[in-house]
């Protein structure tokens, strides 16, 4: 049976979508099952996702005006691309979900929609062989979800490439930004009063947003990071400073709490920025310090790998039927090749040679501290 969606009104958006954007670090779950976008019916398609709050608002919202049934797998209320890359959703929860749902009853078609930033840690053989379902990928990024139904559930290459415009890169710097200036702008408040509390707010805030605005030409590599930081740094304490003036209360003491509080935010938030980001591989990963490595005599040119690809790393050579990496700097290491390879044609190569076979990317996830030591228990007839 498919969940009835609670209607709000636009206070109750406006306050969830303060919600969403000031604590969307945090784990939020929305209920698990089936839900029902418009009236759909036997034929209509299928779309998985996990149950983070955020996902799935945004989701219904980009369907708006369509039908289709929502199914919700338990992913512990963490986005899709976190949860599969930490093993908090699965191929496991997803045939979980299908199951539980009754899906085979309710349409005739036999297809799923998987989300294409699942397939870091979700294998999307096994929910096939499990359901009898078929699963195909769909498109990086919600909003693109209308498109890939019109032209017939196919994926533009355009959209397999994760976007991060400056509004969403915004949002990330409110996210990440407002515990930060919030500590920093208390403590200082309470050591020197309002005016440096102020300051420091303002001072923090201009550091971290203008970091996450140059995203797109920030240097995060070598010395070069170090100076990205330091530059942002220097950049919100003149912000604080100006405040400070306008205050009338630049004093010599005043001016070394503003910048301790700015560096000690911005050293917070540098050791792992990357991570933070859909663009750059984690600081903290060890797969980081790796290359994505192509078995060529493996590779039997089934594309699998390009289809989940978020950075358009990978390409397909139609003439000699093989895949090629043609944009290595660009490759984030988050696996998702490697895990849906048919062949096990890739896998990660570490700098001091050490080789990271798919069959221990696909048996481990990562934990907090981007260590691939959360094992993924492989359940008999593929059972959650």
């Amino acid at each position: 049976m498919s969940r009835p969606v609670q209607r709000r009104g636009a206070a109750g958006e406006a306050s969830l979508g303060l919600r969403d954007l000031l604590l969307r670090m945090l784990p939020h779950a929305a209920p698990t099952g089936l839900q029902a976008i418009g009236r759909p019916g036997p034929e209509s398609p299928v779309l998985v996702t996990g149950n983070y709050t955020v996902t799935v608002r945004r989701l219904r919202r980009a369907m708006r005006g369509r039908h289709a049934w929502l199914l919700c797998a338990d992913s512990r209320g963490i986005n899709v691309w976190c949860a599969a890359g930490g093993g908090h959703l699965t191929h496991h929860d997803i045939i979980a979900a299908v199951r539980v749902a009754g899906l085979a009853d309710l349409v005739e078609h036999r297809e799923l929609i998987l989300p294409q930033l699942c397939a870091t840690g979700v294998e999307r053989r096994k929910i096939e062989a499990a359901t009898g379902f078929r699963a195909r990928w769909g498109p990086a990024r919600l909003e693109d979800l209308p498109a890939f139904l019109d032209r017939g559930r196919r994926v533009a290459r355009r959209e397999r490439a994760m976007r991060f415009p400056l509004r969403e890169r915004l949002e990330m710097a409110a996210a990440w930004g407002w515990p930060l200036f919030a500590l920093a702008a208390g403590v200082a408040a309470w050591l020197g009063g309002w005016r440096l509390g102020a300051a420091v707010a303002a001072a923090v805030a201009a550091a971290v947003a203008g970091l996450y605005a140059a995203v797109p030409r920030l240097l995060l590599s070598g010395r070069g990071r170090w100076w990205s930081f330091a530059a942002f740094a220097g950049f919100g304490f003149g912000v604080g400073v100006l405040a400070l003036l306008l205050a009338g209360d630049a004093e010599p003491s005043r001016l070394v709490w503003l910048a301790v509080a700015v560096v000690a935010a911005v050293a917070a938030l540098s050791v792992d920025f990357e991570g933070t980001t859909p663009w750059y591989a984690s600081a903290l990963a060890a797969s980081g310090r790796a290359s994505i490595e192509l078995v060529e005599d493996r590779c039997s040119g089934a594309a699998e790998c390009v289809q989940v690809c978020p950075r358009d790393v990978l390409a397909m050579d139609g003439r000699r039927r093989k895949v090629e990496i043609t944009r290595p700097d660009d490759c984030i290491r988050c696996g998702a090749c490697i895990v849906q390879c048919p062949e096990d044609a890739l896998r990660f190569r570490m700098v001091g040679g050490g080789v990271v076979e798919p069959a221990t990317v696909r048996r481990t996830r990562l934990n907090m501290l981007g260590r691939r030591t959360v094992e993924i228990e492989e359940r008999d007839g593929g059972e959650a």
